[in-house]
């Protein structure tokens, strides 16, 4: 795709969405926006909520706001109470700024460009709806460009089951586990235990497709399991019991296309909570995000080729994020992530501002990849 000679580029930054992630995404979003360099790109936050108006499965009260922001009603749109007891008060105030900002995605993603139209999309949603496939087929549809992942890697990195299959399949090691349904655990919640106790408690619980550590439990002991599971699958039909392993958590961020691939500084994550749980993801206060990571040069670049080794098993492009635990002689992935979080003081964002690479930069590269690369 060329540019007119002066004109500003004009990207569409997806934010919002309709998943739990919606309020996560918002703060994402209006960070990328207030980051992009003004001299190249005119950006407007674009909610694509507004595309689902008749979505069945959302909620009554998710397809109300829907309907509110389709119609541009100016209906302010208030904080969760999770958010207003968990987040930081900055944080908070920049979802509300965001949705404040707030243009239906109906007046850009529409087949003649609606009265808005877009360059490039910058998708900064999470969870289903965003981060799954289903809105990059959207996208490719209608030939617009944009960040990241393609329709298969992300369902594919969505999806926990399918993705710990790829890359077992790659001989990439994973923790072990046993899926657990919502119509087999209503069924036989016996069968869920013994799952379990083979496994080896403690074990994590978690939705198979969501995000945030939403539904996400540390399971200690037999009796706090059918309230982990129940948790769970509030977010998803399917859950996830899976080993808990002991060791350092890292995370390393890739960034790049398929030739030029760059695996970033390897990052530490020390919690002071049970486990990197929601509020330990967005308040400082209650994590340390420790770049580079404090492990060994060798283990650094295991860590580094292993981020590298899933993204290309599962097919990513321009950036993603995956999670690991060095155990021992063990370093099991966890997941890949296909939209990591994209503040500036987001994972990824911290481990290329330690390579050199400030956010503004990443932006701006991130960018020109979607448009080089152009439809899909």
């Amino acid at each position: 795709m060329t540019q007119s000679a002066g004109r500003r580029i004009r990207v569409g930054v997806l934010a919002g969405g309709a998943s739990a992630e919606r309020q996560i995404s918002l703060a994402t979003g209006l960070q990328i926006a207030e980051h992009l360099p003004t001299d190249r790109y005119e950006v407007v936050l674009l909610d694509p909520l507004a595309l689902m108006v008749s979505n069945r499965a959302l909620s009554p009260e998710r397809r109300d706001q829907a309907r509110a922001l389709a119609q541009r009603s100016g209906r302010v749109e208030a904080l969760t109470e999770r958010d207003r007891k968990e987040l930081p008060a900055e944080f908070q105030r920049q979802i509300e700024r965001a949705a404040e900002a707030l243009v239906p995605a109906t007046r850009a993603i529409v087949p003649n460009g609606g009265d808005a139209p877009i360059d490039v999309a910058f998708i900064a949603l999470h969870g289903p709806w965003g981060e799954d496939g289903t809105l990059q087929g959207l996208l490719d549809i209608l030939g617009i460009p944009y960040v990241g992942s393609g329709v298969l890697a992300s369902a594919l990195a969505m999806d926990k089951v399918m993705a710990k299959q790829v890359m077992r399949s790659a001989g990439i090691e994973v923790p072990r586990d046993a899926v657990v349904t919502r119509t087999g655990y209503a069924r036989d919640p016996a069968a869920a235990a013994t799952t379990a106790r083979d496994i080896g408690y403690p074990v994590f619980v978690k939705p198979v497709r969501q995000g945030s550590s939403f539904g996400a439990a540390r399971v200690d002991r037999p009796d706090q399991l059918p309230a982990a599971v129940a948790d769970a699958l509030r977010y998803d039909d399917r859950a996830l019991i899976e080993e808990r392993l002991d060791g350092t958590e890292l995370t390393v961020g890739v960034i790049g296309g398929d030739d030029d691939l760059i695996a970033l500084p390897v990052i530490e994550i020390v919690t002071r909570r049970t486990f990197f749980d929601y509020k330990a993801k967005y308040d400082p206060a209650e994590t340390q995000e420790i770049c580079p990571a404090r492990v060994p040069d060798d283990v650094a670049r295991r860590a580094q080729d292993l981020a590298l080794r899933a993204h290309r098993a599962l097919g990513c492009a321009d950036l993603s994020r995956t999670d690991m635990i060095h155990a021992g002689a063990r370093m099991p992935v966890l997941e890949v992530n296909t939209i990591p979080g994209m503040t500036s003081n987001s994972l990824l964002p911290k481990a290329a501002r330690v390579a050199g690479i400030p956010f503004g930069e990443l932006l701006d590269r991130l960018i020109r990849s979607a448009m080089e690369r152009g439809g899909r």
